[in-house]
């Protein structure tokens, strides 16, 4: 139970950290997570890859589940980029709400327009 809380943690901190970083004037700050977590898991995509064929039970694997057990290792293999497919949603929801809030003119019609009315 407590890798539970630990792991709970560290997702619920990543998350805020991804929310902090987005929220900087910067484009790049935002994207540090994401590209770790898409490192992350290329990294152990390969290495699932190269140690995963090694094994004697793959081609039984195979043979036995046939086109059901490649879907299911394309599923686990798209489960390895979810981390950095919400953090990058993170990222681009926080950099909307930043331009929004920082740069008005360019969202807000009404505000273009009292611009044009004070000229």
């Amino acid at each position: 139970m407590t890798w539970f809380w630990i792991t709970a943690a560290s997702v619920v901190l990543s998350w805020g950290a991804e929310v902090w970083l987005s929220y900087r004037e910067s484009i790049w700050h935002g994207l540090i997570l994401p590209a770790v977590c898409f490192v992350g898991a290329s990294v152990f995509l390969i290495f699932l890859l190269t140690v995963f064929p090694e094994t004697e039970a793959f081609g039984a694997f195979l043979t036995q589940y046939g086109s059901a057990g490649f879907f299911a290792l394309v599923l686990k293999i798209g489960f390895l980029y979810v981390p950095a497919a919400v953090h990058l949603a993170i990222y681009f929801v926080c950099k909307h709400y930043y331009r929004k809030n920082h740069h008005p003119a360019k969202h807000n019609k009404e505000y273009k327009k009292m611009l044009a009315d004070d000229l």
